[in-house]
Formats: C-alpha cells, structure tokens, sequence
C-alpha cells in the first residue's frame, strides 16, 4: 500500500522517434515490464508534481522531487532500494532528490502571493484529522507516502482540483484502478479515454512502469483543450484539500469530509 513511487518511471513499450516526439511500439521494454503489465495492477497516472510526506519525530514533514537539483536546501536521498537513483532513459542520465518544503514557504508577491506551504501542510494535517492519512505517531505508520501535487498552481491541472494546492497520495482508492489489457486495447483507449496515462506495478518486484496517453499518435489528452470539465472523463483521483477529500461524483467535486 505505501511502497515508495517517488522515482522516475521507465515505460512499458519500448519507444521510437518521430520528429521531436517519442512514440510507443508494441514491444515491451523488458520481461519485467511485460509482467508488470499482465499481471501486476494499473492505476491512474496523475498530472502534477511528484513530492512525498516523511515521517519525522511522530511528524509529517513536506518534500517535492527536484531533478538534477545542485541548490541549497535539506536534502532528503530517495530510499535505498526502492526506486532507480539515477534515471537513464533516451541516452538523459540524470539524478533526482527531494526538498524539504516548510510550512511557511510562498511563491509570488502581492496579489500573486500563494500560500503553498501553508496550504500543503493543512491538506495533510486535515487528511490525518478525517482518517484519509496515518497518524505519523503511530507505530505502524509507514515512513514515506509519495504523493502528486496538484492543484490550479501545479502543471496544467487537467484535472479540474478547484483549489491552488493539494495532494494524491500515490495508492488506491486516491488513484483508481485502470485496465489495460493489450497494445491494441492501449491504443485503442488513448483515442477515447482522456487521462495522463497509467503506471503498473511489478507483482513481486515492486517496480513500476508507465503509459504516457501522449505518447499515442491518436490521443484525446493532446488534443482535448480542458479535459477538467465534466463530461470528458471520470477516472480522476480523490484529492487531499484543505478542506476535506474531494471525490469525483456525477460530474463535479463533492466533498467526503463535509
């Protein structure tokens, strides 16, 4: 449930060029990727920002993935053994680490001022309160829970979250299973289904490997402008906010905590 998926992913199929973009071809990258996807178990592949939550003297403490980061800043190393650390895919070596984020960091002045830290830390103390998240006093907390940043402050937030920041933990029922069962059905679903993509898990392993929607000729996530409106797609997370856990319903957010 709360295995570390903070790392970057390799893909399922191998890939080729066309132009400046990098298209899948129907052969699996490896034989671990090919059992990851057969028989391991796919979830929703969300378009934020990779960040985790660490346990720390019985507290959460906030980090965001930085690739390749050489500035100043408590740096915390990906755990030993769970994800690659250093990524090389396409001939792009690179490294990633995480940042510690502190409650009282902002972006912005004025009225472009955001409360990010501010924010971060009450989905997470709210997600504690209503039982959506351990308690890190606990004794069988888990000691990382990777997460997407997400929010109107974050990537292209295609998902429509109606606040600035807030946080998918990076397991069910946050993100929804999704079936793929063949290249042909991947390809198939790139054209209809708009979402970012899909990562499967390795059912010994632990390892996971990813479909990017985008990586599809034909694809709805390229060419639907604001896929975030109802009507376009149902499979979308449960999103931590400030306020409470938000669940796709019907067509609109409902708050489960309120």
């Amino acid at each position: 449930m709360f295995d570390f998926n903070g790392g970057k992913l390799y893909h399922v199929f191998e890939t080729e060029s066309e132009g400046r973009d990098l298209r899948y071809i129907d052969k699996f990258l490896s034989d671990e990727a090919k059992e990851a996807f057969t028989k391991g178990v796919g979830i929703l592949k969300v378009d934020g920002e990779c960040s985790a939550i660490h346990k720390e003297d019985e507290k959460w403490k906030f980090y965001v993935r930085r690739d390749n980061f050489k500035g100043q800043g408590k740096i915390l190393p990906l755990p030993e053994g769970k994800q690659l650390d250093t990524y090389d895919q396409g001939g792009k070596p690179h490294h990633y680490r995480f940042l510690y984020l502190s409650p009282e960091f902002t972006t912005g002045k004025g009225h472009r001022k955001s409360d990010v830290g501010k924010e971060i830390y009450a989905c997470i103390a709210k997600g504690v309160e209503e039982g959506n998240l351990p308690n890190p006093s606990d004794s069988d907390a888990p000691e990382w829970i990777t997460c997407e940043l997400v929010g109107t402050k974050h990537q292209t937030n295609m998902d429509g979250v109606p606040c600035e920041h807030a946080l998918v933990p990076h397991y069910y029922p946050f993100l929804p299973h999704v079936q793929v069962t063949s290249f042909e059905h991947f390809v198939d679903m790139a054209k209809t289904v708009c979402i970012e993509g899909v990562v499967f898990q390795h059912p010994t392993t632990r390892t996971r490997f990813k479909l990017r929607f985008n990586m599809m000729e034909q694809n709805m996530w390229s060419t639907t402008k604001k896929p975030q409106d109802a009507g376009v797609t149902d499979i979308r997370p449960r999103v931590l906010t400030p306020n409470g856990l938000l669940k796709w319903t019907d067509g609109e957010w409902v708050n489960l905590d309120s």
